[in-house]
C-alpha cells in the first residue's frame, strides 16, 4: 500500500539552511538540503494530520528493542559494496498496538523516517520504490544488528534536539 510523503521542519520554527553551493557543511548535508524529515508510514490514515499525531504518540511511547544496520550500493552497477555504499538503520518496536518495523535514512535533501508491520517495506524500499530495482547479485546487506533498550523518544531528542547535524 502506498503512504504519505509528510514533511515537516525538524526543528519548531526552524527554516531551512541556505542552499549556497559554497559552505562545507551543506556540502556533507546535500545540496538540496531542506533541514526537514520526510515521514513515510505504508498504513496510513490517508489524513495527515492523525498520521503525524500517530508518529508523536510512536516517539514518546515506544520503545526500539533491536537494531540493524543496512548498506546497499550507491549505484546497482558496482562490483563491490565495501568504499561506496548508502546506510540506513532499521529497528523494531513493540507497544500495545502491536509491533512496527521503521527505517531512518538521510539523503540529500531530508532525513526519511519510514513505518510498517512489515520489515519487507522499510528494509528493502525507501518512500515507496524498490531501493535496488534489479533482481540479481545485489540486496540490502545486513552489516550488524544488536538488542536495545532505548526509547524512541531519546533517539528522536538526539537527532532532532541534541545535535546541530541537521540545521
Amino acid at each position: 500500500s502506498s503512504g504519505i510523503n509528510a514533511e515537516w521542519p525538524l526543528r519548531p520554527g526552524g527554516s531551512a539552511p541556505s542552499k549556497s553551493r559554497t559552505s562545507g557543511s551543506e556540502r556533507v548535508k546535500g545540496y538540496e538540503w531542506t533541514g526537514k524529515i520526510r515521514y513515510f508510514p505504508y498504513a496510513t490514515s490517508g489524513n495527515f494530520d492523525s498520521d503525524i499525531v500517530e508518529l508523536m504518540a510512536h516517539i514518546n511511547n515506544d520503545t526500539i528493542s533491536r537494531v540493524f544496520l543496512y548498506t546497499k550500493p550507491l549505484d546497482e552497477a558496482q562490483w563491490i559494496n565495501l568504499m561506496f555504499y548508502h546506510a540506513y538503520v532499521v529497528f523494531y518496536t513493540e507497544t500495545r498496538n502491536g509491533k512496527f518495523w521503521w527505517s531512518l535514512e538521510k539523503n540529500g535533501e531530508a532525513l526519511i523516517l519510514q513505518m510498517s508491520r512489515f520489515i519487507e517495506d522499510v528494509r528493502d524500499k525507501n518512500e515507496g520504490e524498490k531501493r535496488i530495482k534489479k533482481t540479481g547479485y545485489w540486496r540490502p546487506y545486513l552489516n550488524v544488528e544488536d538488542n536495545c533498550a532505548i526509547r524512541f523518544r531519546e533517539l528522536y531528542d538526539y537527532i532532532i534536539v541534541d545535535t546541530d547535524q541537521l540545521n
